[in-house]
């Protein structure tokens, strides 16, 4: 194999960098690829240009394997626009603002559906913000902490969800960097040995029955606490009471999408006694295709949309996915250049003996980190980041299962805190509450929830245990408590002082 020396990590390199310029993950990715060829075929521009068309995102796509991909991401896109434009999912949202009383049950409440929203990210901002609103604006709670809540039950869910669209483009480009690696494993299954390693998202789910209970906040948003509470009630739109919405509009179409994958699993598990990717991904394009065909018809009997109406939104729904499909050909297409470039290798050489083993998983859970704030993009980071993170962790012997893990949880944390993440502005937009004040609120949470991550990465790589998380959420538990007394004892100082 012909060694390329440090030209291996140019596109890698390139493509961080432009991430970081550009904020335009598609651009730096495309740039990426091309220097990638260029490199390959010895800075002939024409040889270059053509070997991208010939062995590029069009070859990526032909492969068995990644066409299932595209074609699952595109089914589920469809059903979910569909589900949220029927108004199922506000329904769905609304049984859960029943009887609550008080600012605890109110955050929990938030949280919990957050939770059971757990098909999408953008529809969770847009339906919970409008709903807890007037709960929390009548419970003098801050219009900050509703939107913190929403913004870490949004992508923090959806990334630890296999059935998902989140899960099965993760398990894509997990299966598509071993196989360039030469190891043939199972995308869903790996994905499954990753979820307890995610400690980001974990720990920011975790975070907010912390809060909830200790019923304390501290630094920028105690101050928006106590500004709220100092206010008189905001009067708003969003405060008038909502009409009632059918609940079926979204069970019935879950029932069924549930039914038929858990009828497939039992049928290729008990009749054929195999489970893998593949079946996998036939199994969940065959729910999702069920499901949408259930929820057309239902949408039909109730007069919710016509046939054709329905079928229009479900193809609207396919078309938004466009641009995550484009990242995800460019990052297969990158990862199999790296492959031929050697930069796994070359990385792996460079930092044998010099970087102790225990601290690469933290090492790249902090770069998806920067890459994501500045970048605003999970999906992007993890395209940057997977095809180069598991020849590296193999290479130098870190555990793979933990570096997946910290380039997922590295994505999220920027997903989750970055002010031009689509989560972040949603959550902002769908609460009525102004982005700066979001953001700077929102900020030093997502930064102590961080810390606690990467200091859980370097346990886990040094035992390779899963149950590392546990004293991840004891820790952050502990800096949780830690900031909220010293935040109480400077409130109660101030009193004393006035």
């Amino acid at each position: 194999m012909e060694s390329f020396g440090f030209w291996a990590v140019v596109p890698p390199l390139l493509a961080l960098i432009l991430a970081f310029t550009t904020r335009h993950v598609v651009l730096s990715l495309g740039v990426a690829t091309f220097t990638g060829m260029l490199i390959i075929h010895g800075g002939q521009p024409v040889d270059a240009l053509q070997g991208l068309l010939v062995d590029g995102p069009f070859t990526q796509l032909a492969q068995g394997g990644n066409a299932q991909i595209i074609v699952v991401i595109t089914i589920i896109s469809g059903f979910i626009y569909l589900v949220e434009q029927s108004g199922g999912m506000k329904a769905f949202s609304q049984l859960s603002t029943r009887y609550i009383t008080s600012p605890v049950k109110a955050k929990l409440a938030s949280w919990l559906t957050g939770l059971g929203i757990f098909f999408t990210d953008s529809g969770n901002s847009l339906i919970l913000g409008p709903m807890f609103a007037p709960i929390f604006d009548r419970l003098r709670v801050s219009r900050e902490k509703l939107a913190y809540i929403i913004d870490s039950t949004s992508s923090p869910v959806c990334v630890l969800v296999p059935i998902i669209s989140w899960g099965v483009y993760s398990q894509g480009l997990i299966e598509n960097a071993f196989t360039n690696l030469g190891q043939k494993v199972d995308g869903f299954t790996v994905f499954l040995q990753v979820i307890p390693y995610q400690l980001y998202p974990l720990l920011a789910l975790a975070a907010i029955p912390m809060y909830a209970l200790l019923n304390q906040d501290w630094g920028p948003m105690a101050e928006a606490q106590r500004a709220a509470k100092e206010a008189q009630q905001r009067q708003l739109q969003s405060q008038q009471q909502q009409a009632a919405v059918d609940i079926s509009l979204v069970l019935l179409p879950l029932a069924a999408l549930f039914g038929t994958l858990i009828c497939l699993f039992i049928y290729n598990y008990g009749v054929q006694g195999k489970i893998n990717g593949p079946v996998i991904r036939m199994s969940l394009g065959s729910s999702y295709v069920v499901a949408t065909l259930v929820a057309m018809v239902l949408y039909w009997r109730k007069r919710v949309m016509t046939p054709s109406q329905s079928f229009n939104t479900f193809l609207a729904g396919m078309q938004r996915i466009t641009l995550i499909l484009v990242i995800l050909l460019l990052a297969w297409t990158l990862g199999s250049i790296c492959k031929t470039l050697g930069t796994g290798d070359y990385i792996s050489q460079l930092l044998d003996g010099r970087l102790p083993i225990f601290l690469v998983p933290s090492l790249v859970f902090v770069i998806g980190a920067f890459v994501s704030v500045a970048t605003g993009s999970s999906w992007g980071t993890f395209a940057l980041l997977i095809p180069i993170t598991v020849p590296v962790a193999v290479t130098l012997g870190a555990d793979p299962l933990v570096c997946i893990g910290a380039a997922l949880s590295g994505g999220l944390l920027g997903d989750h805190a970055s002010p031009i993440s689509d989560t972040t502005i949603l959550s902002s937009m769908a609460t009525g509450c102004d982005h700066g004040s979001h953001v700077r609120t929102q900020f030093p949470y997502a930064i102590l929830t961080g810390v606690a991550a990467c200091i859980g990465f370097m346990v886990a790589q040094l035992t390779q245990n899963p149950w590392t998380v546990l004293l991840a959420l004891l820790l952050q538990f502990g800096l949780i408590v830690v900031m909220t007394r010293r935040q109480r004892r400077n409130e109660q100082q101030q009193l004393v002082t006035a």
